[in-house]
């Protein structure tokens, strides 16, 4: 009855948003505002990339446009060398290769070791000379490139990667606001920022405005619908399918004040209702996507563990994968009300520039099962800083140092109710401006690591309340967005230069700590659990040179490095073999865009 109950006052919560946004659409469309003739449409900012512009017989301008991207990559160390110190054991009994935790996760696909990544987007673009509406959609093909997947347009077997990556559709309304609906890049602290609480192209509505310094956005965005399945068969006994508005709502707004030309302040905030995810650990979650790819049933697993009355039996060879059974974490999937507010800062003096930002986290996580509490508060925050110079008056040419630092708390009480971990809506410090970028092995996945893709913070570990409370949706349920995380201090210390108009290089020195205890699961049978001690985690050195062959060909060279620190010695130890490599990315980039 109180889900049932609380289900209803968000549906009814739903339904009132969408109703209040007809009534308001259908009473100020009559009063569009006028604008100024729109001559040339590949300089317009409402639609999307593409330098092609079509000519028309009617008002309607068109233009179209393309990114063609070849990226060989080979990496080394990824698991800083746990696959080659296994000594004889095996993750899971031998459920998994010694190269799990090589293995990672990106924009492409699951890769590790050497691949050729191809990624092509093709852009179209429409509106009318009044700019009244816009059109802009974006195709997209991102794979590791061989026969089959090429033969098979980005698929394996029969399954075409080639789809819809972006649509932004709008509509000019009163007051010099406009409407979107698609999916874009929309989020707070992207780029300029720290990147550490939101920016995505997720699914929704937005509406964009200007009053006079001030400009604002509003959304509401879709991260998961559970009330949508491929498949009638996919609904048969899916609990999730038939609970009422179980889905992962996003609302959020920002407003940016630029106070001159060299100050500017941006205030935002986001509600995260979090439904349908379950309280899971990475462990669990291995363990679990291992035993369903062997068909070993839980009926066989529990005579094997003498859970069904049986005697134990060590002698099988599945015992010690089945003994993992007595690690995982079930407590069932949690309502969970996450909300973020926060601003930023940046200010120029002269030739030094000035960036401050601050979130504050915070809500519940409520109907808990199997753990102390049924109910977790949501008490987190954030902090970052980076401070550049531009050089160029002085050596003629652009030489910008910079030094930054970022701190998210963490959680140092397993035994209280209270989530201290923070998360963003998504981490996604990879893109930010500041010390960022694809190039990066700790924001492209890495189990050891505790990172999801995009983001730097360890949010894969904790100390034993791994409730999500937020991070990236194509994660959750499988250990990541951890509330209980122990939090990270990263010092950012870098410079790009441009030498020459055609080439651009740019080196950061990352390095991080985590700031509590965590509890590390091992996946070597006998899977013990182990406290490892907060402390130094590693540097990561990231280098990207860019080469302009001409205005739309460029070739980027890339060499990325982590060196371990003790934290991860400890962190190796524990999992179930002991490493310190240095794990390395080299790759190249070239790109054709127009």
């Amino acid at each position: 009855m109180e889900t049932h109950e609380e289900g209803e006052v968000m549906s009814w919560t739903g339904r009132a948003f969408v109703f209040g946004l007809a009534i308001f659409m259908a009473v100020t469309v009559s009063s569009i505002v006028e604008a100024q003739p729109a001559k040339d449409i590949t300089e317009e900012v409402i639609v999307g990339p593409g330098s092609v512009s079509v000519a028309t017989k009617k008002d309607i301008m068109m233009s179209f446009g393309a990114l063609v991207r070849f990226i060989p990559t080979s990496e080394s160390k990824w698991d800083f060398g746990m696959s080659d110190n296994l000594k004889g054991n095996s993750f899971f009994g031998g459920k998994y290769t010694e190269r799990l935790f090589e293995t990672h996760s990106n924009e492409s696909g699951t890769v590790r070791g050497g691949y050729i990544r191809n990624e092509d987007k093709i852009y179209f673009n429409a509106m009318p000379t009044d700019r009244k509406w816009s059109f802009y959609a974006a195709l997209e093909y991102d794979r590791p490139i061989d026969t089959d997947t090429v033969d098979n347009r980005g698929g394996r077997g029969d399954n075409s990667n080639f789809g819809l990556e972006r649509l932004n559709v709008s509509v000019a309304l009163p007051y010099g606001t406009r409407f979107h609906a698609g999916w874009d890049v929309w989020g707070f602290d992207h780029y300029e920022g720290a990147s550490m609480v939101y920016a995505d192209d997720n699914a929704g509505f937005w509406l964009d405005g200007q009053a006079g310094p001030v400009t604002y956005s509003i959304g509401y965005f879709k991260l998961a619908e559970n009330n949508f399945q491929t498949s009638l068969a996919k609904t048969i006994g899916n609990y999730e399918f038939a609970a009422n508005d179980d889905d992962r709502d996003l609302i959020a707004a920002y407003a940016d004040y630029k106070i001159n030309d060299k100050h500017k302040v941006k205030f935002f905030y986001g509600y995260d209702r979090i439904r349908g995810i379950p309280v899971r650990d990475f462990y669990t979650a291995a363990w679990g996507a291992a035993q369903s790819a062997t068909g070993l049933s839980m009926a066989k697993i529990y005579d094997l563990l003498g859970l069904d009355g049986s005697a134990p039996d060590p002698t099988d060879p599945d015992f010690p994968f089945a003994y993992g059974a007595t690690k995982v974490v079930s407590a069932g999937s949690p309502k969970t009300d996450s909300h973020h507010i926060g601003s930023y800062y940046v200010g120029n003096f002269g030739p030094v520039e000035l960036f401050l930002e601050g979130v504050y986290q915070f809500g519940s996580a409520d109907k808990v099962q199997n753990l102390k509490y049924s109910k977790y508060d949501i008490s987190a925050y954030a902090l970052a800083a980076d401070v550049a110079v531009e050089l160029k008056d002085w050596i003629g040419f652009s030489l910008k140092p910079h030094i930054g630092v970022l701190y998210t708390s963490g959680d140092d009480d397993p035994n209280d109710d209270k989530l201290k971990g923070y998360n963003g809506i998504e981490n996604a410090q990879r893109f930010s401006n500041r010390w960022g970028g694809e190039n990066t092995i700790i924001g492209d996945t890495n189990f050891v690591l505790g990172t999801a893709l995009y983001g730097y913070l360890p949010e894969f570990y904790g100390n034993g309340t791994p409730i999500f409370t937020g991070g990236l949706q194509n994660f959750a349920g499988y250990g990541n967005g951890r509330g209980d995380n122990p939090g990270l201090t990263m010092v950012s210390v870098g410079l790009t230069a441009a030498p020459k108009k055609f080439i651009i290089y740019r080196t950061n020195v990352n390095n991080f700590w985590w700031n509590e205890d965590i509890k590390v699961k091992s996946f070597v049978y006998p899977y013990a659990e182990t406290w490892v001690k907060s402390g130094f985690v590693g540097t990561e050195w990231d280098n990207e040179l860019t080469v302009a062959l001409h205005k739309n060909v460029f070739v980027k060279g890339q060499a990325s490095f982590f060196f371990p620190g003790e934290v991860i010695e400890d962190v190796t130890a524990a999992l179930g073999a002991k490493s310190d490599d240095t794990a390395s990315r080299i790759a190249a980039e070239l790109i054709w865009n127009f």
